[in-house]
This record gives C-alpha cells, sequence and structure tokens, in this order.
C-alpha cells in the first residue's frame, strides 16, 4: 500500500473476504484507497476463504481472528447472541442508517438487522437468477415447463452441488407458495418439497452429470468458456460475466426465474449477498465502522468498488445507467429479481441447520425418485435445531 509516514502511529486492520475476484478485489482495492485517503493512517489487510467456507465457516472463530469480516447473512444471529460483532447502530449515526437502508436493494440491508440492531453492512447484492447465453438463446424459458423442454437438449447446466441444490430448494418452496421454516412442526409441507425435488431432478437427469457436483462459478464458467451449455435455471448472479470487460469468450445474461404456469411471475429467489460485520474483539473498532463506513457509501459503491470487480449494494449502483449498460444490462436484469426475493431465517439456530441441510443435500439426486425418508431427515435437523436455538431456550 506504499510507503508509510514514520511519524504516523499506523492503524493495523485484517479482513476475511471470500475467494472471488467479486468478493476479494474490490476489498483490496477499498483497502488501498482508504489507506491513501487516511495519509497512511489505516493499513487494511484482506485474507480470502473459499466460497463454501464463505457460508459455512464458524463466523465466531473469524471474529476473533479478524477485525473485518465479510459474511453470509443466515449467520447475523449467531453472531449477535454470541457477542462476537458489535451492533453497528451503536457506532453509526441515524441519518447515516436512514441513507444507507433507503438505498438498499431488495432486502439485502434487513438482512444484517437482528434483535433490534444492525449487524453488518450490506456491500454486495445478489440473490438467484436465471442465466443465459444471449448469443445463443434470445428468449430464455419463462416457466418451469419451458425449462424441462429445453433441458432435453443436454444444454442446460444447473449447479446443484449440495449447498446450491439446499438454496435451489429453498426458492422453490417459496415460488411454489410456502416460505420453509414458517412453522416448528416441519421445515417445508411434504407435497411442496416432493415437487421441489422432482423440478430439480427432471432438469438434472438429461443434464451433465457435472451439474451435481458444480457450483454457480463452475456453470458460469462453462456457459462463458464454451459452447455445451446455454442456460441455467437458478444459479446466484455475478455481474463479472456480464461486464464489457469480462475475459471469457462470451458474456453471460441475468435475469428472472421461472415462474409457474398460470402465475402472473416468479418470486422468492433465494436472497443473496455480503454483508460486512466488525469483530467485538478488535482494538480498533472506531478504526473498522469508519473503513465499513465508506465500503458501503454511495460513491464507493458507485465507483471505485464497481471497478474493482464487486457487485454492489447501493441503488446509486443499481440505478445508474453508465454501469447498467457496459455490464449487459445486468442491474436492469436483476433488479426486479431482487426486490421480489426471499431472505432466509437469521435466528442463532438457522446457520447451523443451514449447514446440516447442506451436508444432507450431498445425497438429495439419490432420494428425489422417493423422497420421503429424505425430507423426514430434514424435519428432523429442522426441529433439533429450533430445540438447541438459545434465543427459544432462553424464552
Amino acid at each position: 500500500m506504499g510507503d508509510e509516514p514514520r511519524d504516523v502511529e499506523v492503524v493495523r486492520l485484517r479482513g476475511s473476504s471470500w475467494d472471488h475476484p467479486r468478493g476479494h478485489a474490490p476489498m483490496v482495492a477499498t483497502a488501498a484507497a482508504y489507506h491513501d485517503g487516511t495519509a497512511g493512517r489505516v493499513s487494511i489487510e484482506w485474507v480470502v476463504r473459499s466460497l463454501r467456507e464463505f457460508g459455512m465457516l464458524s463466523v465466531q472463530e473469524l471474529a476473533h481472528r479478524f477485525d473485518l469480516v465479510v459474511i453470509d447473512h443466515p449467520h447475523i444471529g449467531t453472531m449477535a447472541e454470541s457477542g462476537c460483532v458489535v451492533p453497528l447502530d451503536d457506532f453509526v449515526d441515524a441519518d447515516t442508517w436512514a441513507t444507507i437502508a433507503a438505498n438498499s436493494p431488495g432486502g439485502s440491508h434487513e438482512s444484517y438487522h437482528y434483535g433490534g440492531h444492525q449487524w453488518a453492512f450490506a456491500i454486495d447484492a445478489a440473490c438467484q437468477t436465471s442465466a443465459w447465453r444471449p448469443d445463443r438463446l434470445s428468449s430464455p424459458p419463462t416457466t418451469w415447463e419451458q425449462v424441462f423442454t429445453l433441458a432435453q437438449g443436454g444444454r442446460v447446466m444447473w449447479p446443484l452441488c449440495a449447498v446450491d441444490a439446499a438454496a435451489s430448494f429453498m426458492t422453490l418452496t417459496v415460488e411454489r407458495g410456502e416460505e420453509c421454516a414458517r412453522t416448528d412442526e416441519y421445515f417445508v409441507s411434504r407435497d411442496v418439497g416432493r415437487w421441489a425435488l422432482a423440478t430439480m431432478y427432471d432438469v438434472a437427469r438429461p443434464s451433465d452429470p457435472q451439474c451435481l457436483v458444480a457450483n454457480p462459478i463452475q456453470v458460469l464458467d462453462a456457459m462463458a468458456e464454451g459452447d455445451d451449455v446455454t442456460y441455467s435455471p437458478l444459479t446466484f448472479c455475478y455481474v463479472n460475466y456480464s461486464r464489457d470487460e469480462h475475459l471469457g469468450r462470451h458474456r453471460v445474461a441475468f435475469g428472472n426465474i421461472p415462474a409457474l404456469d398460470g402465475r402472473s411471475g416468479p418470486r422468492g429467489a433465494l436472497l443473496g449477498g455480503a454483508g460486512l460485520a466488525i469483530s467485538a474483539t478488535s482494538d480498533a473498532v472506531m478504526d473498522a465502522v469508519a473503513y465499513a463506513t465508506y465500503v458501503a457509501s454511495a460513491p464507493v459503491q458507485n465507483g471505485l468498488y464497481y471497478r474493482a470487480g464487486g457487485q454492489p449494494a447501493h441503488a446509486a449502483a443499481w440505478s445508474n445507467p453508465s454501469l447498467d449498460e457496459p455490464s449487459g444490462h445486468f442491474f436492469s436484469g436483476v433488479a426486479p429479481v431482487l426486490e421480489k426475493s426471499w431472505t432466509r431465517p437469521t435466528g442463532p439456530g438457522f446457520a447451523s441447520f443451514q449447514n446440516a441441510m447442506i451436508e444432507l443435500f450431498a445425497e438429495w439426486y439419490d432420494h428425489a425418485p422417493a423422497p420421503t425418508t429424505f425430507l423426514d431427515k430434514l424435519d428432523e435437523l429442522y426441529r433439533s435445531s429450533l430445540a438447541t436455538d438459545p434465543a427459544r431456550v432462553r424464552h
């Protein structure tokens, strides 16, 4: 980050980001700019963790090792209840929070709110969308029936590794009209659970078997680099694949997920994205909060953060034509999906349940034709998580 003035006492912060240009590069770029903007007083080192670790690694452990942690919102309740991160509204003035909240795409900002406090800045906005090659597919499917038909040609690839199969299962249940985890009795009703598994199975069966171990990045790489894959019905969106400077051979477009027949339109795409939280054990909480506020601000989100390869979480970027056009209309294509997206529960028991659910979904394909035992186990895991939820036990 350049030479540091010898007469300045340097504040050294460490952060944990996730290992993809969208997740890591903008943190490195903003850290360098912030270092320069503070005349060398604040130095920030960013260390990557894998995409799988981003969703599953213990956030309490990360908060003890780092001052700043880029997180997935289902961990918020666990982090808040454990006291490992600071409630940011205790450090940021109400006007700043009101401005940030009013300019949050979809439920990005609200997803980091728990127990009356805000525990992270929304810095990256995303949800599950469909993805396709616009040079090969001018009109992507609008219904699941159309997806089934297209899949027979072998050019559909749905990322259905355990993590993403679990995510897609949740999206499908909401699409069918039932939000999962809304009752203590079961995670999702049997009819809806069977339909969701059958939908995944019917698309995966004629597809390349690699779909069963692929994550979104691998599917999007296949779509951008080759000609065998032209469409994915549900995948987390990545602006990197649609912008002009994408290094792949082909641009990928993102937009609405397929709808059920007879419905006015799709809804319930699983909310993703990333938030930036501050460790309660940091020796420089105020400096960490100041940097995080800077990263979440409109000028940075609408400028440096995007230029460095990030996917902003501020309306200034999502409504900016000068970003939308060179990104292949990513923002205007994804915004309607994001506005109708579904936010997973953020209670303290859900993150551990989600990890157990992901392990269970490693075998979803084998159970899909006769899913009763699989769905029994899913409900058992869910009820167990409720019984050990510290918030429920306390009350």
